[in-house]
């Protein structure tokens, strides 16, 4: 075989090779890229960030978050359920999804099979719910 055929097959592997990695790349699931949840990643938030949007935050997040996730957001609060690691809020890693409406159809859902989150769409308003979003955002470390 001539050289210029070995070339050639190779360079045709590389570019079958480079190919098929993009084709995995885009068809990958959406867990895979970030997105935990896509129909929650779909939902927009339609309450805007503001001081007084992320003040009304920390207030529902010290009412009903803070035992759980610590005043923080480390996640290390003392009234987690026994056995529970309650996520780390500030940090770069979202278990459930990152995007606005992941992280406010976990709060509002609350977090299964188990549920030791529970759901707090009885005790919250969306609007409640989107102002903690944003004051999440607010505390995260950049």
């Amino acid at each position: 075989m001539s050289s210029f055929a070995s070339r050639n097959r190779f360079s045709r592997s590389i570019i079958v090779a480079a190919a098929a990695a993009l084709f995995v790349s885009i068809t990958a699931p959406a867990g895979a890229q970030g997105v935990k949840n896509a129909e929650a990643a779909k939902i927009k938030n339609p309450v805007k960030s503001s001081p007084d949007s992320i003040a009304a935050g920390k207030t529902a997040y010290n009412k009903y978050c803070k035992f759980c996730h610590n005043e923080d957001g480390s996640g290390n609060g003392a009234l987690a359920p026994k056995d529970t690691h309650p996520p780390n809020l500030v940090d770069a890693t979202w278990d459930h999804g990152s995007t606005d409406g992941e992280i406010f159809t976990s709060i509002k859902e609350g977090i299964g099979p188990k549920f030791d989150m529970k759901p707090m769409k009885t005790k919250m308003m969306d609007t409640d719910i989107w102002n903690v979003v944003n004051y999440l955002h607010s505390i995260a470390k950049k």
